[in-house]
């Protein structure tokens, strides 16, 4: 019942929607050009889709679609560079590079938040702790990982204030395999960083917080249970059979909560010559994981998909991001008569 009350939310957007890709689907790079779309031509109907279009995002029984957006240009020269550009259907876009937010770019942040598309950014672990590494290799940091990783966890979130929310990343290695003394040090490590990010949410309760990453890999937390969705670490397997073997891997530890599994994959590479990114064998991965996020599971609920690299979907002849559009078609069909 749930999924129809959701296909019908949906099923309603279409003769709308048509209208808006109607008017939309040539990608304008000239400035000398300014074709007027739907909110311009008809205010009163492009009012009532993006009506339409909240309470589709708003309910529970729609599968999400988040996405990792690449914002380091700061001088756009293409549509590309706007997330205003993005699919209206993406529930979650993250920022990867939230520091010194250009106008353009709030602009574009304001357009998206219309549409119900909420706007955030990782903070990851993982990329603290290989840059600390890095910089200790190169000499130029002398202190304890500890110092350096509270250090760099408040920085980051110091940028907040222009978000929607954060993904907080933690990979980590399994502690099964960890001596005492490893234990005790990544459960320290863990504390540290999970300290500032659930500070951050207590002060923020209407603000989004996601996982990403291994859960089975924390030590002694009880975060998940306050991250809406938990986006396993998926994004490097090489078949859609292994995203339930990462699923049943993030059940084995305790109090994982089991019913906000998303699963990352990357759109292809730019590079014609990359046969491994973006692909199940052959088969392209995003569109794959969409068809595994539809399947039933008994003891699990398949959220929907996370999606790396959505700026190399773009670039298409027929129409832009055609890629990630069908992958959330297929999440969400519409009704058929």
């Amino acid at each position: 019942m749930k999924r129809n009350k959701s296909n019908k939310i949906f099923g309603a957007l279409l003769p709308i929607l048509t209208m808006v890709l109607l008017v939309s689907c040539t990608d304008v790079e000239s400035i000398d050009i300014n074709r007027p779309g739907l909110e311009e031509q008809s205010p009163e109907l492009y009012a009532k889709y993006l009506e339409n279009l909240n309470t589709y995002k708003r309910s529970d029984d729609h599968k999400v679609a988040y996405a990792w957006f690449d914002n380091s240009v700061k001088a756009p020269y293409s549509r590309a560079h706007h997330i205003s550009d993005i699919p209206d259907s993406l529930d979650v876009v993250s920022m990867m590079y939230p520091a010194d937010l250009a106008e353009f770019e709030l602009t574009d942040m304001a357009t998206v938040r219309r549409k119900g598309t909420k706007v955030v950014y990782t903070i990851s672990f993982d990329r603290i702790q290989k840059e600390y590494t890095d910089k200790v290799k190169e000499g130029v940091e002398t202190g304890t990982f500890s110092v350096y990783l509270k250090v760099e966890v408040d920085r980051l979130i110091s940028y907040e204030s222009s978000f929607d929310g954060i993904i907080a990343e933690y990979k980590g290695k399994n502690p099964i395999y960890m001596s005492a003394a490893d234990k005790e040090e990544a459960k320290a490590n863990q504390d540290i960083f999970w300290g500032a990010v659930m500070a951050w949410k207590q002060a923020n309760t209407n603000k989004l917080l996601t996982f990403q990453g291994y859960p089975e890999n924390l030590i002694g937390q009880s975060v998940l249970s306050e991250c809406r969705h938990i986006i396993l670490a998926t994004d490097d397997v090489d078949a859609v059979e292994e995203l339930s073997v990462v699923a049943r891997k993030a059940m084995l530890s305790a109090g994982t909560p089991t019913d906000r599994f998303v699963v990352a994959v990357s759109t292809i590479s730019m590079d014609a010559a990359d046969t491994k990114t973006g692909f199940y064998e052959k088969a392209r991965a995003i569109k794959e994981a969409a068809y595994w996020i539809t399947e039933p599971s008994a003891d699990y609920t398949r959220a929907g998909i996370a999606i790396y690299n959505i700026q190399n979907d773009y670039y298409n002849a027929d129409a832009i991001y055609p890629c990630v559009k069908e992958a959330i078609n297929i999440m969400n069909p519409s009704p058929r008569k």
